[in-house]
């Protein structure tokens, strides 16, 4: 009743009072919604932008524009809620605009404020995916921890396909593939394997083998790996590496993928052949519309080297705003992803015989057993116990970081150093450390060995240690024996001079001699650097001089300068063997060896270089022939300038480290900053004279 009264007497008071409550709710909330608005409209003012392609703005200009509306958009307020979604997403467009049409600064900024941006709706992301033109999610690609959503997911093409309709997807583009190239490869390998007892058209020269072989093959997991194997080498050649994508196979390879998404084998290959295919820039938008992309992006962070190493490469090649090429022979092993920073130095990784950029970098462990040039390791990282061990195990033991940690605490206020690992056994007068290091600096974290395992340690270990550096892993094919088959499509290039001049151009291609080198070789590969370092010297082509003018370092591991006994096979074992070209060139006190080494002890003493020498001391066991042998003698190791150690270990240890703590890898490290100091050094005495 009191109730009814009071609006009796005050309904007029309180109407007004109502309809201006409401008023001055919706005056507010357009206010708000107006001046939101006009910060996303004012946050970046590309018409400016178009008219000042060359000019620089500051970084902290960047960040004060974008702070407040990045503020708002991190809001949430239940009923606003989605008035706060809407206004994110005219962010995205907003920051999607700039990185189409402003230059490369403005447009670098925006994509990493869109990588940084969180808390998207699923529907959103996939819209923007959508939006995202190719250059840019290249950009996105190559950016750390970016969120896979902003890739568009692949297309279902052939989802619907059974497995006889994808192997035989797969035969039709593969002949295809021959019509157009006429690979004389892809013709014997479809006339080996995609045989039937009605086309006898296919068999080479009345063949019945392949007939034969056609009948064990008959699912869907045998064949298509043998057809990825046939594709791979078919575009690891450089004039058909764009034959895959321009015919339409990269939509027949992510149906391969999703099929086998779990499978290493299959995906290494993929990724190698998308790597190789990824030397034309201008395939990039085939490779964005069939949804690789985001695959390469992911594939980045894989575990296993032989998927995230090259497809940080493809992706490298696809970027427009790089001026760097890497070929098929050169991985890039550091930075893998796209930073601020520029790089100050270039380390430059060239394997031996036999190596490769996967097998020579590799750690080292301590049961490691060598088994010679034959064959190769297979390396257990992780070594687990069993559970009857670990049940005779009731205490537990202390960790190396809890037992250094004791140590140091009883003796605080004492200097000791730790002594590094893999020690030299000799060394010259001009050798220089450092063989120990201060207990306090000695990172226990990363002391223990099987499980700081690398199966690369240029780049698990060097990117880390030793800041804003390049590193380049070179790979390249060598053999023993001239009855290895060969493609005959090209010429293989046996000699030193054709692997050097080779070499030299593919590092061109991705910038090498623009800024200081540093080398690090292993066996045949530090002849070979040697080679390119001199015929640089004496080019009159300015880029490739710099090559030379710009090296600062070179480490030998086990390099046979004079050449090695092991080469030196009688008359009767050469016809037997056919040697290589590369096993001829190794031959000991070889006269081309003895003159590249002399022109090269020339250009040492007219340009400043650190050398630093390691040599076995060890035999290698040569598990085909059954007997030890050193593959590197002292005085053929011996370079005669720069530091020289000689290490107890055989030749294909010497350039494996045990660990982040081995004097082989420390000293290396080591070099790289002393380059660095040098070359700041002479950046300050450069500045001092210019403004005195």
């Amino acid at each position: 009743m009191l109730l009814r009264n009071i609006w009796k007497d005050h309904k007029i008071l309180i109407k007004y009072s109502t309809l201006a409550f409401v008023g001055s709710s919706v005056g507010w909330f357009y206010y708000q919604v107006k001046h939101t608005r006009h910060i996303l409209e004012n946050a970046f003012d590309t018409s400016v932008i178009r008219t000042m392609d060359h000019c620089v703005l500051k970084e902290d200009t960047f960040e004060e524009e974008t702070l407040e509306i990045e503020s708002i958009l991190d809001r949430k307020s239940g009923f606003f809620q989605w008035t706060v979604d809407s206004l994110k997403f005219a962010y995205v467009r907003r920051l999607l605009s700039v990185a189409k049409d402003c230059n490369k600064y403005y447009r670098t900024k925006a994509l990493n404020k869109l990588a940084k941006l969180k808390n998207l709706d699923n529907w959103h992301y996939a819209l923007v995916a959508n939006m995202i033109d190719p250059q840019s999610a290249v950009t996105l690609a190559r950016t750390r921890n970016v969120d896979k959503r902003l890739f568009p997911e692949p297309p279902y093409r052939y989802h619907n396909y059974n497995k006889d309709q994808l192997i035989n997807l797969m035969r039709e583009f593969l002949m295809e593939l021959y019509e157009k190239s006429e690979h004389p490869c892809i013709g014997y390998f479809l006339s080996k394997v995609f045989v039937f007892e009605h086309d006898c058209a296919h068999i080479v020269d009345h063949d019945s083998s392949a007939l034969e072989l056609s009948k064990f093959i008959q699912s869907e997991k045998e064949v298509l790996p043998m057809c990825l194997e046939s594709l791979l080498h078919h575009c690891s050649i450089e004039k058909y590496s764009a034959d895959i994508a321009n015919m339409n196979g990269l939509p027949l390879l992510m149906e391969i993928y999703k099929r086998y998404p779990d499978d290493l084998s299959v995906t290494m290959k993929l990724c190698q052949i998308l790597s190789y295919t990824s030397l034309n820039k201008q395939l990039l938008e085939l490779f964005h519309i069939s949804g690789w992309i985001g695959v390469l992006s992911e594939w980045c962070s894989h575990e296993d080297i032989h998927v995230s190493i090259p497809a940080a490469r493809a992706l490298a090649n696809l970027d427009e705003d790089s001026s760097a090429q890497y070929s098929s022979n050169l991985y890039v092993l550091h930075p893998v992803n796209r930073t601020k920073q520029s790089q100050d130095i270039d380390v430059v990784f060239v394997h031996g015989l036999l190596g490769g950029v996967f097998f020579t970098w590799r750690q080292r462990t301590k049961d490691d057993v060598t088994i010679g040039l034959i064959g190769k390791r297979k390396y257990k990282p992780k070594e687990t116990l069993s559970p009857d061990v670990d049940k005779q195990k009731p205490t537990k033991r202390k960790s190396a970081k809890e037992f250094i940690r004791d140590f140091t605490d009883k003796i605080i206020g004492e200097d000791y150093e730790v002594v590094w690992n893999d020690l030299p056994s000799n060394a010259n007068e001009d050798c220089d450390g450092p063989f120990t290091c201060p207990l306090e600096k000695y990172d226990c974290d990363n002391f223990t060995d099987n499980y700081d395992f690398t199966y690369c340690w240029p780049k698990d270990w060097l990117g880390k240690d030793c800041k804003n550096i390049r590193i380049i892993g070179v790979n390249y094919d060598t053999n023993l024996s001239m009855w290895t088959p060969l493609c005959p499509t090209e010429k293989e290039k046996f000699t030193l001079n054709e692997r050097s001049d080779i070499m030299s151009q593919m590092l061109l291609k991705c910038d090498i001699g623009k800024r200081p080198i540093v080398w690090v070789t292993h066996s045949m590969g530090g002849l070979i650097v040697k080679n390119i370092l001199c015929k640089a010297y004496e080019s009159d082509n300015k880029d490739l001089r710099n090559i030379c003018l710009n090296t600062k370092g070179v480490v030998f591991y086990s390099t046979p300068h004079y050449g090695s006994k092991l080469a030196n096979l009688s008359n009767a074992v050469s016809l037997v063997l056919w040697p290589s070209v590369e096993v001829q060139e190794l031959r000991e006190n070889c006269p081309k060896l003895q003159q590249i080494h002399d022109r090269f002890l020339k250009i040492a003493e007219e340009i400043p270089m650190k050398v630093i020498t390691f040599v076995e001391t060890k035999s290698t066991v040569v598990s085909a022939m059954k007997f030890n042998f050193l593959l590197v003698e002292r005085n053929s190791g011996n370079p005669g300038i720069g530091e020289y150690f000689e290490i107890p270990l055989d030749h294909l240890g010497i350039c494996k480290p045990e660990n982040r703590f081995s004097f082989l890898y420390q000293k290396v490290l080591h070099l790289l900053k002393e380059v660095k100091e040098d070359i700041s050094e002479e950046d300050q005495f450069s500045l001092f004279s210019f403004l005195w």
